[in-house]
């Protein structure tokens, strides 16, 4: 105990919040709903099929943009001086995670914009004809601004999670694995809110492919828990105060959240459902729209447990 300040354990350790961790959930949203989306329609290309009206395309143009909009919001509103954020947009240290972070979000942002524009080109054109000649640009560069937001995306899945990993003084966060983690529920989140969005705004048949991203949740899931798997041994070696970081999952409140939101509503529900499930209620819309929230709210708890529990155990 320091005789002038007082034991450590008067201060709050958490100084990323709640802001925070929704708009790293945002974040993952936006990128693997792209990922998602565009992984689908180079598959169809490359069998001869039409992409033109997909339903999971066009809860991908929605849920890009709106999500990493949103998540910015609440980024901006988390700083100190909210109205100076373009302070970050005019400084950059290129040493710093979060530099490469604001470039690769700032060439992002606006080809989310575009994406979705190409995709309901024929309503911005009734409301703001005045932009067809830009579409038309845009749409003969389509091939070409596909292959660079899903590179974008790519950055922008593990980008938060090198963000959270460059605090070294916390053993959960600073580890390896949390942006191939970050990737994987990125990518679980995101195919869930487009089959989601998709199957209440978009779907009219069971064939729109929702089918499609619905097969890709093994994997994910998978790759997923393998990557939560090697977080925590990874910890078990790594000295006594990444040792001790591991109680995260045994005691307290956030092992709760972490088995019962993360492991539970995250991974084996969705596994189990599209498992066991009788056929007939698998392209059901009750079915696919419980299984798909019960994957969002998985990696809603993930990002909560990350930021939480990560910064409450200090090497």
């Amino acid at each position: 105990m320091n005789n002038i300040w007082g034991s450590m354990e008067q201060y709050d350790p958490v100084v990323w919040n709640w802001i925070i961790a929704v708009y790293l959930f945002m974040a993952g949203l936006s990128a693997g709903s792209m990922l998602v989306a565009i992984g689908l329609k180079w598959y169809k290309q490359s069998r001869g099929q039409p992409t033109e009206g997909l339903p999971v395309i066009k809860a991908a143009a929605v849920i890009g943009p709106v999500a990493i909009c949103l998540g910015m919001a609440l980024l901006v509103l988390d700083l100190t001086k909210p109205f100076e954020f373009y302070h970050i947009l005019l400084n950059y240290n290129l040493t710093s995670v979060m530099a490469w972070g604001v470039i690769a979000l700032l060439i992002y942002i606006p080809l989310v914009f575009v994406f979705a524009a190409l995709v309901f080109e024929k309503q911005v054109l009734h409301y703001a004809p005045w932009l067809a000649g830009i579409l038309k640009v845009c749409r003969q560069l389509e091939n070409s601004l596909n292959k660079l937001i899903f590179a974008l995306g790519l950055g922008v899945g593990v980008y938060t999670g090198f963000l959270l990993s460059a605090m070294i003084s916390y053993p959960i966060l600073n580890t390896a694995v949390l942006p191939a983690l970050f990737l994987a529920s990125a990518m679980s989140v995101g195919s869930a809110g487009n089959i989601l969005v998709a199957t209440l705004f978009f779907s009219k048949k069971e064939s729109d492919c929702i089918e499609q991203v619905h097969r890709i949740e093994y994997p994910v899931a998978f790759n997923e828990a393998l990557c939560l798997v090697l977080l925590f041994v990874g910890l078990n070696f790594s000295g006594p105060a990444a040792q001790a970081a591991t109680a995260a999952i045994t005691t307290g409140t956030w092992a709760s959240v972490f088995w019962i939101g993360v492991v539970g509503l995250g991974l084996v529900v969705p596994v189990l459902a599209s498992t066991l499930a009788p056929k007939a209620w698998r392209h059901t819309k009750g079915f696919l729209i419980t299984v798909s929230c019960s994957t969002i709210l998985g990696v809603l708890a993930l990002r909560h447990f990350v930021v939480y529990a990560g910064q409450s155990y200090i090497s």
